[in-house]
């Protein structure tokens, strides 16, 4: 018997979704309706086509790591969406408007799928939901507290500015790591794969070969730098997928992955802070927005990117809803500094909680750069210290193996 996917809502008008069997469309609204909902929209369960499991893999695989919009993209569509609400247009004719001026396909079909279902009496936040790997649970929840206050354009313009300030912490990051990458990048190309097997840069063997004293050509060069590179790039996606996809999923593998990552010498402490700093933004503007104390806490925890700082912030949590001051229940997690917890004392007693925790974050972001230049600097010195070595071994191994060949001739 045929199978249908249904989307409902109870007396309440909360959002049921379910699969019901029925020989056809009519007979299938007749059943969702018996179980005391409103039935929105059926629609028919194909066979799995290759399109749909191509879809499901990118679900589950690719977009985890490659969302498919950046935040670049969403700072544009926050603002421009802010804006055409302020101005008063609907919200339909503002979802077609975003969807024609959008550069990027994925976010247009996203925005059409809003469309259809805005169109039929549905929220917004309803079709946003079904993208975690675009739209993060922070922006959920401030768009859901706007649908529900009538508040939207307030929302909308507020998650602009944090994921503005998102977007300049992370190009802050590339841009310390900048130096190092491209010296990384500079001995791959000068030493190559095979330097670790003959202790011959992949440059030198390349400049002998084509000045005819050798057999490496430029594609054995594009093999050793070029198609190295890019084995290297697909294991660390392939990584990058299995942790986010299977591992992470398990608490226990989480935590462990954090705490090694946190005991690293001199990283430990920059990841800590910008993973607080992260806190400490989200956690004020969901405060401002006027969200729950819980409901701010735990998804701000879940924003900072770090597994310890979203346990530590339900302990929190847990800690408040027992009559213990936020800076109290803060500070007995252990992981919050202590300027910080005098900062929020601050907050608590002038009724500025989320001034004050945009102010610690703009601490600890300060703090976690002047680390991280620091790191960056020293990193990437010690591989150019590192790959000057080697060269100099090679170049001295090379002279060496000559002399002894022109003194074994000179003896003969």
């Amino acid at each position: 018997m045929p199978e249908f996917t249904y989307i409902a809502r109870d007396a309440a008008g909360h959002v049921v979704e379910g699969t019901v069997s029925a020989p056809n469309s009519a007979l299938a609204a007749g059943k969702v309706r018996a179980l005391g909902y409103i039935p929105e929209r059926l629609r028919p369960v194909e066979a799995p086509s290759a399109a749909a499991v191509g879809e499901a893999v990118a679900r589950n695989v690719i977009y985890p790591v490659a969302s498919g919009v950046s935040l670049k993209e969403l700072v544009a569509f926050y603002r421009q969406f802010a804006t055409m609400i302020n101005a008063g247009i609907p919200l339909y004719q503002s979802l077609v408007s975003l969807e024609g001026q959008s550069k990027n396909a994925r976010l247009a079909a996203i925005l059409r799928e809003c469309q259809v279902h805005v169109q039929g009496g549905g929220r917004l936040s309803e079709v946003l939901e079904r993208y975690p790997w675009v739209f993060s649970e922070l922006q959920l929840q401030m768009i859901r507290a706007g649908e529900q206050g009538g508040m939207l354009e307030q929302m909308l313009s507020r998650i602009a500015d944090y994921v503005e300030r998102e977007l300049a912490l992370r190009r802050l990051i590339s841009g310390l790591t900048l130096y190092p990458k491209i010296v990384l990048f500079s001995a791959l190309f000068i030493l190559g794969r095979s330097f670790f097997q003959d202790f011959t840069p992949a440059l030198s063997k390349l400049i002998i070969g084509q000045i005819g004293k050798g057999s490496y050509s430029p594609l054995d060069y594009l093999n050793d730098t070029v198609f190295f590179l890019a084995e290297i790039a697909i294991v660390i996606f392939a990584i990058t997928a299995i942790c986010r996809t299977v591992f992470f999923r398990y608490p226990s593998a989480r935590e462990a992955y954090e705490r090694i990552k946190m005991a690293l010498p001199g990283i430990g402490g920059i990841v800590l802070g910008f993973a607080l700093a992260r806190f400490g933004r989200a956690f004020a503007a969901m405060y401002s927005a006027g969200l729950p104390f819980n409901n701010a806490v735990r998804i701000a925890g879940d924003a900072s990117g770090s597994y310890l700082v979203a346990s530590a912030t339900r302990q929190a949590v847990l800690l408040a809803e027992k009559g213990t001051p936020l800076s109290q229940a803060f500070a007995q997690t252990g992981i919050f500094p202590h300027l910080v917890l005098d900062m929020l004392r601050t907050g608590e007693q002038s009724g500025n909680v989320d001034a004050m925790m945009n102010k610690a974050a703009d601490y600890l972001e300060g703090e976690a750069e002047g680390k991280a230049r620091l790191a960056a600097h020293l990193f990437a010195t010690g591989v150019y210290l590192l790959v000057a070595g080697l060269v100099a071994f090679a170049v001295i191994r090379f002279y060496m193996a000559y002399a002894g060949g022109a003194m074994a001739g000179a003896g003969d």
